[in-house]
């Protein structure tokens, strides 16, 4: 059950690919340094932690997290590499939903949501930049 929703996730944030111009997807993590300026902009997915919280009398509520890696490279040296990686930010908000319009990956859970803070690098010289977003999946 918990692949069946991670895959869910991850088909969520692939349906990015054609407004995002995304060149790589993958739930297989690579490090910034190893993806190259022509593979980018790029997507990874990894799993992280499955916390449980248990209270007496009552069900377990459990939750799956996700880490969501955005690479940005910037051909213009004018620019910074943040304005394209602000707009990838913007574009996964959006496909998450809102507090109006929960996700719920077709059902497989209540909501997916960013949670936590979203950390951001950008090279010294503005030609890259990197975004780490967690991501939780409450089960129902």
């Amino acid at each position: 059950m918990r692949e069946e929703r991670y895959a869910a996730l991850f088909a969520l944030l692939e349906t990015m690919k054609g407004d995002a111009g995304f060149k790589t997807c993958s739930r297989k993590m690579r490090l910034l340094t190893e993806v190259t300026a022509p593979e980018m902009p790029a997507l990874f997915m990894s799993v992280t932690r499955q916390p449980i919280k248990q209270k007496v009398n009552f069900p377990a509520r459990r939750s799956l997290g996700a880490m969501v890696f955005l690479y940005v490279s910037n051909p213009n040296p004018a620019t910074p590499a943040s304005t394209r990686l602000n707009n990838l930010l913007d574009l996964l908000d959006a496909t998450l939903g809102t507090e109006d319009n929960l996700q719920t990956l077709g059902g497989l859970v209540e909501h997916a949501w960013i949670e936590g803070t979203i950390e951001i690098w950008e090279g010294p010289k503005g030609e890259r930049a990197a975004a780490v977003i967690p991501i939780m999946m409450l089960l129902p």
